[in-house]
């Protein structure tokens, strides 16, 4: 059976093969490209979800120094506590 699912896809079919119970859909197979098509789709959903967090949170930014000084002084409490 997946055998023949393979072979439609190769052949250019890119139609989705749904299996599941009692007419009720629980997986899908679909081609690689299909694949990664949706994936990469979905990653930029969430890359866009995460922008927008972060344009719409209105607290001051720290400047890259200000930023390492706070991991230098993080890596320096974390030392001292070994």
């Amino acid at each position: 059976m997946v055998g023949q699912i393979t072979r439609r896809f190769d052949a250019g079919d890119t139609e989705p093969v749904f299996f599941g119970s009692h007419r009720r859909p629980q997986a899908v197979l679909v081609p690689i490209a299909t694949w990664e098509r949706l994936l990469a789709a979905v990653e930029d959903d969430l890359d866009r979800e995460v922008a927008r967090e972060r344009l719409a949170d209105k607290r001051p930014w720290l400047s890259a120094e200000q930023l390492d000084a706070a991991l230098d002084r993080a890596a320096e409490d974390a030392a001292r506590t070994r």
